[in-house]
């Protein structure tokens, strides 16, 4: 797949992977769009990488519809958007005063949200001439994660809705990849400490996605997520419980 002189739209590209993602795709020759709610992490970001931005929320669909209608008033279609917004949250279920609202907001911004901007975007794509869907999904999927009582669970949700979704758009000429990381060190991870995973470096995963998208690698396993999802078929049970020792902070 040629990745240069695209129009890309990436979700959540003020920080941590989108802001990676954002930076060597620019250096590429792309014309890259961020989008976040943050104007002042936007700003910074552009700053540092050359992008442009469109503050906005993805869950909020008045927002997925600004977002995209600016990209058509101003580049005419889409090539790549690369869901990659999303949160990690860590709680007690039972005992959290946060537990609903954490619920729904977890749920909104890794699951439904990629999917429904996913549809919204589809008009702009099929004007591509080679046109790509990019889940940032996770490692994670293969497993549950105690300490943090949903999060794996969306990230279950999109590997599934990713490979359902490659099959249906075919058809369109549209791709569709899944990059699935392990543990990434940047802010969002920030709370979780381990020894059984080794934080990987945005710089290090990016570079590994570009690589994949280059090779049509429709799904990644990226750094120790293979052995994840190796270790979920042969032992489930001893990797759920590696991943119970897991502390939060």
């Amino acid at each position: 797949m040629d990745l240069t002189s695209k129009t890309i739209l990436i979700t959540g590209g003020g920080s941590g992977i989108g802001l990676e993602l954002a930076r060597q795709f620019v250096e590429l020759g792309n014309t890259v769009v961020i989008c976040g709610r943050d104007e002042g992490r936007l700003a910074d970001a552009t700053r540092q990488t050359g992008a442009q931005a469109i503050a906005g929320d993805v869950t909020v669909a008045e927002d997925q519809e600004r977002i995209l209608s600016g990209i058509q008033a101003q580049h005419g279609k889409l090539d790549m958007l690369i869901n990659n917004a999303g949160v990690f949250l860590a709680y007690d279920f039972k005992d959290d005063p946060e537990t609903m609202h954490k619920i729904e907001s977890e749920i909104a911004i890794n699951a439904t949200a990629p999917l429904t901007l996913t549809r919204r975007a589809l008009p702009l794509l099929e004007r591509s001439a080679q046109p790509a869907v990019v889940f940032i999904g996770s490692g994670i999927a293969f497993v549950a994660s105690p300490g943090t009582p949903v999060y794996s669970g969306t990230k279950a949700l999109i590997h599934h809705c990713a490979q359902t979704l490659r099959h249906q758009l075919h058809p369109h000429g549209i791709k569709v990849f899944e990059a699935m990381p392990p543990v990434v060190d940047t802010d969002m991870a920030n709370v979780l400490k381990s020894e059984n995973f080794k934080k990987m470096k945005p710089t290090d995963l990016v570079r590994e996605i570009i690589a994949g998208l280059r090779s049509n690698q429709t799904e990644m396993l990226l750094g120790q997520s293979s052995q994840i999802k190796w270790m979920s078929r042969i032992a489930p049970a001893f990797l759920f419980r590696q991943f119970a020792k897991t502390e939060f902070h």
